[in-house]
């Protein structure tokens, strides 16, 4: 049935008397409700917005972190060496990275060396010169004299234009030692960006970067602050500032104008009729077939805006327009699960390798730990690594080490496919892998097929002794639970693999050490 002619069924010979009574309702009783549901879906918008801005800045933290940690860098740093920038440092990484401008700093915080892609993003654009840039933008004096790590991110301003920008204290990969000085990597906030953040939030918004630093009455919010909407507009607009409190960008997020109420609404339409119903003793098809929906789909809003959970409608309702809209809100439903799905696989996943991470690490095998402890099997760890990979390293280059590391962690995900097994990045060119369930014999064979399969790959070493890529293996393995090993974690399992993997070093590399973990036999003596 359609909803045109399920109205005029029911408005017949109460058209006026149902308009003005149904006017009333609506805007003493339901208009308000509608307005706080808008509002509160307005608020959604702006909140989806700012998190797409600052989510859009995360893949140059990460950039700079592995570039801060780099061993090399600390000597570069020391002494800024021409050949180093030219092997290292060349102009087609930055801009195949999206950077914009590469900034090296000593414990000073002196410029020492740096990289534009234009004259907007030369150093005196930056606005060193003042004093609050210390501690807001680069490390205090009294950070880098603590020689403590830190990390700075955000917005900020160089000359016209507005860019991201990312610092970290440059340390050897050990994490000890002294801190030589920092990085700042920046990008440009461009249309680009604009256009990434629009398809991440499924929000239009306008970005406008301010032609002058300066506000007149306005207010600006910080580079992570949430805006608020205090009340039902077609768009709304805020400034935000960056980390030295520069007025830099103003964001209008431009909303869904159906949301706006209005009179001539379906839900003040559906209002005069529920009038008309009541008036003809017909409550319960028009309860059956308008006012059940609607109360369904409140519920899943609310259930949705208070347990944070995506959920779907019903979609089998008589009334057409009803199932068309409850099966377009299912659709939009699905399309932010696959995208909230693809936010939380980031998190599980190595960004450079792809496969799992440490955090991966840590959920898969406390898991299987709890599992061994309850009796279900055997547990056993392997930590492998890289055979003399900073020579490597050092002598083809950062990005072809990179692309090293990413076929070996494809080898090993080859090799590891069954139910219980997990490989994951450690760090830096180590490696961890759980297994569960198997006997000394299985991971033996498995752990001779990763060191097979990584030296099938046969990517040439020229500094290791076999002329290729090799990987050193340590493992343990504890059987069946037994109270004897009660107070062992997986971390001491770990670290247990990890002394066996030192001792594959020291007997040659590119070989295996299994420690087998078992209970003693017990003899009876008599």
């Amino acid at each position: 049935m359609r909803l045109n002619h399920f109205l005029n069924i029911l408005a017949l010979g109460l058209l006026l008397l149902s308009f003005l009574t149904a006017s009333g309702i609506y805007y003493l009783i339901y208009l308000p409700r509608i307005e706080e549901q808008v509002i509160s879906r307005q608020d959604r918008d702006l909140q989806a917005v700012q998190k797409g801005i600052a989510y859009a800045q995360k893949n140059l933290d990460t950039l700079c972190y592995d570039y801060a940690i780099w061993d090399d860098m600390v000597s570069f740093v020391d002494n800024v060496s021409p050949e180093f920038v030219a092997k290292n440092l060349y102009d087609n990484a930055f801009e195949a990275a999206n950077i914009d401008g590469f900034y090296v700093f000593n414990r000073q915080n002196q410029l020492v060396w740096h990289y534009r892609s234009g004259a907007d993003f030369s150093s005196q654009q930056l606005p060193l010169g003042k004093v609050a840039v210390a501690g807001k933008v680069l490390p205090s004096k009294a950070e880098m004299e603590a020689g403590k790590p830190s990390v700075r991110s955000g917005l900020l301003r160089m000359g016209s234009r507005a860019v991201y920008f990312s610092n970290v204290t440059v340390l050897p990969s050990n994490g000890e030692g002294e801190v030589a000085g920092s990085l700042l990597t920046v990008r440009n906030v461009s249309q680009a960006i604009h256009e990434e953040i629009e398809q991440f939030s499924l929000i239009k918004f306008d970005l406008e970067v301010l032609a002058k630093p300066e506000l007149s009455g306005e207010t600006s919010l910080g580079f992570r602050e949430t805006p608020k909407v205090d009340e039902i507009s077609a768009e709304h607009s805020w400034y935000l500032h960056d980390a030295l409190n520069v007025p830099s960008l103003k964001i209008t997020v431009i909303h869904d104008r159906n949301l706006i109420p209005s009179i001539f609404t379906v839900e003040s339409i559906l209002m005069f009729l529920s009038v008309l119903v009541m008036s003809y003793i017909a409550i319960v098809p028009f309860s059956a077939l308008v006012v059940r929906p609607l109360r369904i789909a409140n519920a899943v809003l609310d259930k949705m805006a208070h347990r944070g959970v995506l959920l779907t409608m019903p979609t089998g309702w008589a009334i057409t327009e009803v199932a068309k809209l409850t099966e377009s809100f299912n659709l939009v439903v699905e399309k932010l699960q696959r995208h909230q799905n693809y936010l939380e696989s980031l998190s599980f996943n190595d960004p450079l390798t792809g496969i799992a991470n440490r955090r991966s690490l840590e959920v898969f095998a406390e898991r299987a730990h709890k599992q061994w402890r309850e009796g279900k099997g055997a547990i056993g760890f392997i930590m492998l690594d890289i055979d003399f990979f900073k020579p490597y390293n050092d002598t083809v280059g950062h990005q072809s080490g990179d692309q090293a590391l990413i076929k070996v962690a494809q080898a090993l995900m080859l090799e590891c496919r069954r139910r219980g097994e997990l490989v994951t990045r450690y760090g830096g060119e180590e490696f961890c892998v759980v297994i569960h369930g198997d006997n000394l014999a299985q991971m033996e064979l498995l752990a001779r097929r990763m060191l097979q399969r990584v030296r099938d790959l046969n990517i040439y070493h020229q500094a290791s002794p076999y002329e290729i890529i090799t990987v050193s293996m340590g493992a343990v393995l504890y059987d069946g639970y037994h109270p004897e090993f009660a107070d062992d974690d997986w971390q001491q399992m770990v670290k247990l693999a990890d002394e066996q993997l030192y001792k594959a070093k020291e007997s040659g590399r590119n070989n295996l050490q299994i420690l087998h973990r078992k209970v003693s036999p017990l003899f009876v003596v008599g």
